[in-house]
């Protein structure tokens, strides 16, 4: 998962200097319901398919027609396989949702992230001198406009959410990029990091350095 996928950012320290200790998560009501609804759509449709392969299967007159035409059981078999797989993605990302919170710190030579799941967890540590900047991405969506401040990682897998607001000011962004000493990175390059984009290959006279 993301670290953009997390809700919410819960900053312990507020005073703006190290360590930076942070928890993050999702709101637990909030995918509980999505998980509850997208899980009872899928009963109900997989379950309707299932049922239907078993009124075939024991009606003598459809069994009949289907050994006369295999191709028939094997079309029954891709379209229950294709339910089954067209929920097992947002199921999936939903119950992550649930079980996953991360804890963050960050001190002035390395990041330290715990991750907490119910299946399993992890601890991993990364120089902050390995990171390429400081992102201030808007994400848009049904539900509205989400501003995020993202430590950029080469590796997308170790970059890390730093703040989650409604707006995050250029104030806010430098304020971090000086404490961090790390250059502000356009969100198109963290779009092109994401993608496996070598960082060698980044337009690094789009970087904003930092404020002195």
């Amino acid at each position: 998962m993301r670290p953009e996928a997390f809700e919410y950012v819960a900053v312990a320290n507020t005073g703006g200097s190290f360590p930076l200790r942070s928890s993050q998560g999702s709101s637990a009501s909030s995918s509980l319901l999505r998980l509850t609804l997208v899980s009872s759509l899928a009963v109900l449709i997989v379950l309707s398919q299932l049922w239907l392969a078993v009124q075939a299967l024991t009606s003598p007159d459809i069994r009949s027609a289907i050994l006369a035409r295999p191709i028939a059981a094997f079309e029954l078999g891709v379209a229950l396989a294709f339910w089954i797989g067209l929920f097992y993605w947002p199921l999936s990302a939903l119950f992550k949702r649930v079980t996953w919170r991360r804890d963050v710190e960050i001190t002035a030579e390395r990041v330290a992230v715990r991750d907490i799941r119910t299946l399993g967890g992890g601890v991993w540590t990364a120089p902050l001198a390995s990171y390429t900047g400081i992102a201030h991405h808007v994400r848009t969506s049904l539900s509205g406009t989400r501003h995020e401040l993202i430590l950029v990682h080469p590796t997308s897998a170790r970059s890390v959410l730093l703040m989650v607001a409604e707006h995050i000011a250029d104030a806010d962004v430098a304020r971090m990029s000086r404490l961090l000493g790390l250059p502000h990175v356009p969100a198109g390059d963290l779009h092109r990091l994401r993608a496996g984009t070598d960082t060698a290959k980044i337009d690094v006279s789009l970087l904003v350095p930092a404020a002195a």
